[in-house]
């Protein structure tokens, strides 16, 4: 048995929506491409300054980040979306979506980071869909049940 989530009919905003920040083109292209068929809508940005701006408008339901961002510091484009950052007084968390980071290297974030950050999951490249997509669905409904009364990014009745 696969752990491939079963895919059937479901109202748009029944699926997760991902944002994927990243500055890569095939990465980008990779996730944009191969996510829907896993059963996520996405949506990408490649500049740390757009997913900051974009924060002020809307939600996602998760978070791929590209750790080798060259636009802006993912680590502090992360502690900023959280409202952790040292740089920036009297912020807010613009978002409490999972994240799931993506590095071409193994990196070392100490946990207390990893928690300020938000970073649910490193993972490194070379990722293969089938492997990635299972993960994302697990790290996605992890989050669920913490926040059980989150409303999904796209549910019409979210404020």
């Amino acid at each position: 048995m696969s752990d491939r989530p079963l895919l059937q009919a479901r109202k748009h905003y029944e699926r997760p929506h991902v944002l994927i920040v990243a500055d890569d083109p095939e990465l980008a292209t990779f996730l944009n491409e191969g996510l829907p068929l896993g059963g996520f809508w996405t949506t990408v940005i490649s500049s740390g300054l757009q997913v900051l701006e974009v924060f002020r408008l809307r939600q996602f339901d998760l978070i791929i980040m590209d750790y080798g961002l060259r636009s802006f510091n993912a680590e502090e484009l992360m502690l900023r979306l959280r409202g952790n950052s040292s740089r920036v007084q009297e912020q807010a968390a613009r978002t409490s979506a999972p994240v799931v980071v993506i590095s071409e290297r193994p990196i070392e974030i100490a946990p207390d980071m990893q928690r300020k950050m938000g970073i649910e999951r490193m993972l490194h490249a070379p990722i293969e869909l089938d492997e990635l997509v299972p993960e994302l669905h697990r790290v996605f409904e992890e989050w669920r049940a913490n926040n059980p009364d989150m409303p999904m990014s796209d549910d019409p009745t979210r404020n």
